[in-house]
């Protein structure tokens, strides 16, 4: 049997030959049967270059392990390959030149195969040259880029100069320019073998500076501020007529002297120079020789002030305070309020001059809203009312107010300078802002939403980054929740603090990062739990809540938001990971992007989409989510009005969100935010207590730390550069920006204890916090704030008797809730400061800071 079984094998041995024998009639030499094959089997390469490889067994693909010159994965002298087989090769070529790729069968180690791959030099790149302007003689030459290799020479024209290599970026040499090559050369670096290559070749001029000279027309002239001047220059002594423009020495000049373009076109200061340097010198220098220049003397001079509006423009009678809005103003520009009240400006001299008239309005409507509920629709509406405040809202209404607000333009944040770092001046300007600033509902909208759309400081520190993060909060706060959604999303600083820049499209068995993903959905529109329509959980049949989301969803939106990278730096182009940059808004790199279809909150996102195009489908499909409303209207109303709406509040509030309108507030789209800041101001449980008859002891909220702070800023006039209030709040848990996660500086829901009641701002209040709260109140009034931030109590001082000061504080500050015993209490502590008769306006002073102080801690 055994024979046989042997015989009958040799003869299908002999079919088969013959078969294969067959096949391959006319044909070349396949690879051998069960032979490794690489390809490709020999490439050229340069340095930095990269070559994918491939093994394939059969003409299948098989799991190899590859090598460099026989060493796994290979190293930076012979070149590195990655475990799927791209190879890159090192920046200059090792001696020699010559390496071998290898591939060893991962499931058969007898199984290998090797290319052959010759490296040459890399070619040389030039991104400066110094100097650009030779003179006609010997010279030195310092050129700055990339690739350079040993033996680098740099090529003046035709002619190789002697040449030293610093660095692989940085050659330097020495040559001799003659009188035949004045005008354009090019200079060049040659790189040796192997593969000898040279660069792109730079532009400099060589020139003969004996008789050229430059004159700048006009020779004077004066421009106020942020005006435009026309300079031009004559070039004589060479045909070259090129020059370079400076503003006191600096190229192209500066934004505290002004800019000048490369055709000479100079744009004045916004404001003049401080200390006020009226003078400056517009330069213009010979590009053929840097040594000759023509020079301007131009004289700054102050703005014409031009007013655009005034706020209020109708006015009650009594104290009221003015907002003037235009522009070119400066400092020491005087508001003028005279005859029959038109209203002006003069800005001071050099070059005073005054802007055309607004005319304002002094009513009376006869139907007065008491000052209790003025106070308490100021407190809900924007940092802090002031005396004058409230006796305009009396006088004019609560419609009249808000239409003046949804009107105001945004406060702005001015753009960083290049050398600012931190987030100190981002901090202060938001406190400058919100102790002087017009808009206050929106900046208090603006600052709502900053502790929903969390992004801290011990991540996100950048002053750039920052500013335009909450600038995106501050435009859209007042516009469209959608606008938030997206602009924010989109903000370098919240794509670095939740990792969504430079989320890469998962590969086979992986997964998208999900950190903003998650919070997106969890923290800035959604919430964890289904909710009805006036905020409470949709529970399932056994009483637990349900989940909006699943951890699918989770992941689908992860990789729906890849392929974002940081803005691309001026100058450079667009890379798969932009290194970090803050300066606009987050841009795609598409390849990077997972346009693979996928399924969101129930709805599919259809395939094939582009990182924005999908950035649009989910955030669409978040923003319409029955959640939406109710989760954002109920925060809303905690931070404006009351830790404890009830839920037909929520609803009433979810509802205007919804459909975009409030009464005549809105513009009817889902997501006006106009129509729910109304909506919740306006509503019936937002004004109950504007009477003591409608008091509810659950209303209210505690104030937060900043809010606390810029309330008495603002209550008693301070004059304020923002400074001194940052470091007070991080005393007290709240150092504004810089919330330590995601998660605020408190939660939304949060117990007071040995209670039923919510109270968000009770998180940050305990015995230490509580004692920085008065100590801060304390030092505001017998001391200062900041040497920059003063407060005025001339009002309370002014107003009279003890009873008076008690009575004006008591309106202000409380809304006229002071209870007998404590005004009572107040009134025998200011008793017992002794004054002379009549009262001396020491003892009014100490009066009036005592009252003050007690009052005031009893608001914090």
């Amino acid at each position: 049997m055994k024979r046989h079984c042997k015989a009958v094998t040799g003869v299908w041995a002999l079919l088969l030959a013959g078969c294969s024998g067959l096949t391959n009639v006319g044909g070349g030499n396949p690879t051998p049967s069960g032979q490794l094959l690489v390809t490709p089997a020999n490439a050229t390469l340069r340095g930095a270059d990269t070559q994918p490889f491939t093994a394939k067994l059969n003409g299948t693909a098989v799991a190899v392990t590859w090598s460099v010159n026989g060493v796994a994965g290979g190293n930076a002298s012979a070149g590195t390959i990655s475990a799927a087989g791209l190879y890159t090769a090192p920046e200059f070529p090792p001696s020699p030149n010559t390496i071998t790729i290898g591939a060893l069968e991962t499931s058969d180690s007898t199984k290998k195969a090797n290319s052959s791959i010759t490296l040459d030099n890399p070619i040389p790149q030039i991104t400066t040259a110094t100097p650009t302007t030779i003179q006609v003689g010997s010279f030195n030459l310092a050129v700055n880029g990339a690739h350079f290799a040993n033996g680098a020479a740099i090529y003046f024209g035709t002619a190789a100069l002697v040449t030293s290599r610093v660095s692989s970026t940085q050659l330097t040499a020495t040559g001799t320019a003659t009188a035949g090559q004045v005008g354009t050369i090019s200079i060049t670096v040659k790189n040796p073998d192997p593969g000898t290559i040279s660069s792109a070749g730079l532009n400099a001029q060589v020139v003969n500076s004996t008789a050229i000279s430059v004159q700048v027309s006009p020779t004077t002239a004066t421009i106020r501020a942020g005006n435009q001047q026309s300079f031009s220059a004559t070039v004589t002594g060479s045909t070259n007529q090129g020059v370079t423009w400076s503003v006191n020495g600096v190229a192209g000049g500066s934004a505290a002297t002004g800019m000048i373009t490369p055709q000479g076109l100079y744009t004045a200061p916004a404001t003049l120079p401080n200390p006020n340097t009226i003078t400056i010198t517009i330069a213009a220098t010979s590009a053929a020789d840097a040594t000759k220049q023509g020079t301007s003397a131009v004289t700054l001079q102050n703005p014409i002030p031009v007013l655009t509006g005034i706020n209020p423009n109708s006015m009650g009678v009594g104290g009221f305070l003015l907002t003037v809005t235009g522009s070119k103003f400066v400092n020491g520009a005087t508001v003028n309020f005279v005859g029959s009240v038109p209203v002006t400006v003069t800005n001071p001299n050099p070059g005073g001059a005054t802007s055309g008239l607004l005319m304002a309005q002094i009513v009376n409507n006869g139907t007065v809203i008491p000052a209790a509920a003025a106070v308490r629709f100021l407190e809900q509406s924007s940092f802090g009312p002031s005396a004058e405040q409230v006796n305009q809202l009396q006088q004019t209404g609560i419609d009249t107010l808000l239409q003046s607000q949804f009107a105001t333009s945004a406060s702005t944040y001015p753009v960083p300078a290049a050398t600012d770092m931190g987030l100190s001046k981002v901090q202060q300007q938001f406190f400058s802002n919100a102790v002087n600033g017009p808009d206050q509902l929106r900046q208090r909208l603006a600052f709502s939403l900053n502790e929903i759309w969390v992004v801290g400081e011990n991540k996100v520190s950048d002053p750039t980054g920052y500013t335009n993060y909450m600038q995106a909060l501050t435009n859209d706060g007042l516009g469209n929740y959608y606008s938030v959604m997206k602009d924010v999303t989109l903000t370098p600083a919240m794509g670095h603090w939740l990792d969504m820049v430079n989320n890469d499209k998962p590969g086979t068995g992986q997964h998208a990062n999900e950190n903003y993903a998650r919070e997106l959905m969890q923290l800035f529109t959604l919430g964890l739990n289904q909710l009805n329509p006036d905020g409470t959980a949709v529970l399932d049949t056994s009483g637990n809540p349900l989940p909006t989301y699943t951890q699918d969803d989770v992941m689908a939106l992860g990789r729906a938001l890849t392929g974002w990278t940081y803005p691309t730096q001026p100058g450079q182009t667009l890379q798969k990971h932009n290194p970090e940059y803050y300066g606009g808004a987050m841009v795609p790199f598409e390849s990077n992007h997972d346009a693979g279809a996928k399924t969101l909150l129930g709805q599919s996102v259809a395939a094939g989409q582009s990182a924005e195009q999908e950035l649009d489908s989910v955030l669409t499909i978040i923003f319409n989510h029955p959640n939406l409303p109710p989760f954002i209207g109920k925060q809303l109303i905690e931070k404006l009005v009351t830790s404890n709406p009830s839920p037909a509040y929520v609803q009433r509030v979810a509802q205007a969100f919804a459909s975009g309108k409030f009464n005549s507030y809105g513009s009817g789209k889902r997501g006006d935010m106009q129509a729910t800041v109304a909506a919740i101001l306006l509503d019936a449980e937002a004004r109950r207590g504007d009477s003591p008859t409608t008091t509810d002891p659950n209303d209210g909220k505690l104030r937060e730390p900043v809010i606390m702070m810029v309330s008495i800023a603002r209550a008693f006039h301070a004059t304020s550069d923002g400074s001194g209030f940052e470091s007070r709040g991080a005393n007290m848990s709240e150092d504004i920006f810089n919330s330590g996660s995601v998660f605020n500086f408190f939660p939304p829901d949060n117990l007071i204890p040995q209670t039923t009641l919510n109270g968000p701002e009770f998180a940050i209040f305990n015995t230490n916090t509580s004692l920085a709260r008065v100590n801060f109140i304390n030092t505001s009034v017998y001391g200062q704030i900041s040497g920059n931030t003063m407060l005025d109590f001339s009002a309370v001082i002014n107003a009279g008797t003890p009873d008076q000061m008690v009575a004006w504080l008591n309106n202000l500050l409380l809304h006229g809730t002071m209870s007998d015993p404590m005004k009572q209490g107040i009134l025998t502590a200011i008793g017992a400061i002794t004054t002379a008769t009549p009262p001396s306006t020491s003892d009014l002073t100490n009066q009036a800071k005592a009252a003050i102080y007690l009052v005031a801690s009893e608001t914090t």
